[in-house]
């Protein structure tokens, strides 16, 4: 394993002179969401995929991650070359300093073992413990800090200490702290007892407020988030997701029963399913929907028409405030 650290240690070396033109290389540009965009000045950073080095490992493609500045981000192996790495191996995040972020481990796309994170100044941040089987694309990116489940997994906390090396929590127990990417702002912070929230914490909502909310072995208790603009709204969950006010089976019954078959697509014998994004806002409104795929444009307007004419929905919440959320349902055309 050390071998191949320092193979592709090697490799950023020779790709940072190269500039990422080598013959046998893809380039990809990448938003911070994960998105792919078609020009660079436009990405948040870029994806260098090389083939197999044969002198290492003759299945596994290269993978480097490159800061807009050409810094090095992300180095790693995977068992494809698309733009979404089936990552598998050990993998390698570096600050735009140049200093070493974070290092875990994947296998076959999935992240086994310990995941180690470092302060900006180079010092141990903190080890998780990850287990489960992850659910979806994940390469590392958009994983939060916090205990509990994520894509999948569960984070747990073995040890964590502030960045001067001063232990916070050792073996499950202790004082967990969370921060921004910059390590500039607290995020998050309460207390663990046996790897479980316990007691009151605190943290951020973004830069619109802050929550308190109390735990007991893990189980949310109580919470009160208090908006920069005075609201106080109080929540049992930190996320509730938007539902039709009878439940989605009835949603569909509601668009089975309102969707009617163009006389176009009838003449043609055109069937098949129209899937149709639409955002469901605070006041439960339904808006923006269009179709995410077509078929002809009499059914995509059909199936656009008959969504945006639904009931008033629940809205989603976010620590007890309600959001805009953004919802994808399937419009059928087979059994009218």
């Amino acid at each position: 394993m050390l071998k191949y650290i320092f193979g592709l240690i090697l490799c950023v070396g020779v790709l940072q002179a190269a500039k990422a033109e080598h013959a046998d290389s893809v380039v990809y540009y990448l938003k911070k969401s994960g998105k792919q965009v078609l020009i660079k000045d436009s990405a948040d950073y870029y994806r260098v995929i090389l083939s197999p080095d044969t002198n290492i490992d003759r299945d596994l493609y290269r993978v480097f991650d490159y800061y807009p500045d050409g810094k090095i981000k992300r180095v790693g192996t995977s068992l494809n070359a698309g733009p979404y790495p089936a990552l598998d191996g050990v993998c390698m995040f570096y600050y735009p300093s140049g200093k070493r972020q974070e290092v875990s481990q994947y296998k076959n796309g999935q992240l086994i073992g310990n995941v180690v994170d470092y302060y900006p100044n180079g010092k141990l941040y903190a080890i998780f413990k990850v287990e489960g089987f992850g659910m979806g694309y994940y390469d590392g990116y958009y994983r939060g800090y916090l205990p509990g489940a994520d894509y999948g997994y569960r984070f747990y906390v073995e040890e964590m200490r502030d960045s001067t090396g001063n232990m916070l929590v050792q073996n499950g127990t202790g004082h967990f702290i969370s921060f921004d990417d910059k390590y500039q702002k607290m995020s998050e912070e309460g207390d663990l007892k046996n790897h479980k929230k316990e007691g009151e914490w605190r943290g951020l909502i973004a830069d619109s407020g802050k929550f308190v909310c109390n735990f007991h072995k893990d189980e949310l208790k109580s919470g009160i988030s208090y908006m920069n603009s005075g609201h106080q709204y109080s929540f049992k969950k930190f996320a509730v997701n938007a539902v039709f006010s009878d439940g989605i089976d009835e949603f569909y019954r509601y668009i089975k029963n309102h969707t009617q078959y163009p006389e176009s697509a009838k003449k043609h014998n055109v069937r098949g399913v129209v899937p149709v994004e639409f955002f469901v806002e605070t006041d439960g409104r339904v808006t923006n929907a269009r179709a995410v795929s077509s078929l002809i444009k009499s059914l995509d307007d059909e199936a656009v028409r008959v969504v945006s004419a639904s009931p008033i929905w629940i809205p989603g919440y976010r620590f007890g405030i309600p959001v805009r959320t953004r919802y994808t349902v399937n419009v059928s055309f087979y059994n009218l």
